[in-house]
């Protein structure tokens, strides 16, 4: 018991995110000071780890740095830049919803990558999932469709958004298996995680160099917030996670998770007043519920392949 409301108090510090990263965007804040600001902070809490582990940087092959610059300057701050840019576009629950699609991208990319074979059951819940993401979009498809394709500026907006969206989806899929990867070379998790927020504060600082105008004066209060944003949904968030993790099994930890679009969603209605459409409900629905599919039966055939080693 104590391990789900570890990872469900973990879920529950990532869906109040929206509540300080939405307004800030709304303050007039750009997107790459947001984040900056997010991996400074998170960069120096993690420094002692950055010092602890720099034999294990410097041993790397030029394979393992380069999944861990992809997982710091792509998934966490080009992944996080992307994220927070849709908020501008798209209702934020909407927006979180879609983000359920990472588990395709990883698997798709494992087998590609780690050749890792892909199972039937994987297909079929997989066409869940994508119908459950078209059935929230379809509203905006049909906008589209009964305009020919003539340009508006909603239309841009919600295909910005929509594009956006899709790639974080990429960049945090992608890092899952360039992680996996990484694990795999014996790399410890805690140097994955601070050598993540160090390449991807150094990603976005040559951003900021390339983009002066994107930095403005910030108010101390917001400031102060864009430092507990960081430290809520990027540290404290993470330890309940792996809290959660020592004593709950795999399948149990996954459906407790599913916690935090409903979270977020609810937390986005009654704080942000951002409702969901029927469509986006349904939609929404199917792509949790493909996601319970997907992630159960994988956690069946882990089980069973392991006790299958042990016979």
């Amino acid at each position: 018991m104590a391990g789900t409301f570890f990872i469900m108090a973990a879920c529950f510090t990532w869906a109040l995110d929206t509540l300080i990263r939405y307004p800030l965007l709304e303050q007039g804040y750009s997107t790459l000071q947001i984040v900056l600001i997010e991996h400074i902070a998170l960069v120096l809490i993690t420094a002692p780890l950055l010092i602890r582990y720099r034999r294990h940087y410097l041993q790397l092959s030029k394979k393992s740095f380069a999944s861990l610059f992809f997982i710091g300057g792509i998934g966490s701050a080009v992944g996080t830049l992307a994220f927070t840019q849709a908020f501008q576009y798209l209702n934020p629950t909407v927006v979180i919803l879609l983000q359920k699609l990472q588990p395709i991208v990883a698997i798709l990319l494992a087998y590609w990558l780690l050749k890792e074979h892909i199972q039937t059951h994987f297909l079929r819940w997989a066409g869940v999932i994508l119908l459950g993401s078209f059935v929230m979009i379809w509203p905006d498809i049909q906008t589209l469709n009964s305009s020919n394709l003539h340009y508006s500026p909603d239309q841009a907006e919600f295909l910005k958004g929509y594009g956006y969206t899709l790639l974080a989806v990429f960049a945090w899929g992608a890092s899952t298996v360039c992680g996996k990867y990484l694990s795999m070379q014996a790399l410890p998790a805690n140097a994955i995680m601070s050598g993540r927020f160090f390449m991807g504060f150094v990603v976005l600082a040559l951003m900021t160099l390339t983009s002066p105008d994107a930095i403005q004066s910030m108010q101390t209060s917001d400031l102060s917030l864009t430092v507990v944003m960081a430290l809520l949904s990027g540290l404290i968030g993470m330890w309940l996670y792996y809290q959660g993790l020592k004593t709950l099994p795999a399948q149990m930890a996954t459906l407790a998770e599913l916690t935090f679009p409903v979270f977020a969603a609810a937390i986005n209605w009654v704080f942000l007043d951002m409702s969901l459409s029927l469509y986006q409900v349904a939609g929404a629905t199917l792509l949790i519920a493909g996601n319970i599919g997907l992630r159960m039966v994988e956690e069946a055939k882990s089980r069973q392949s392991v006790q299958q080693q042990a016979a």
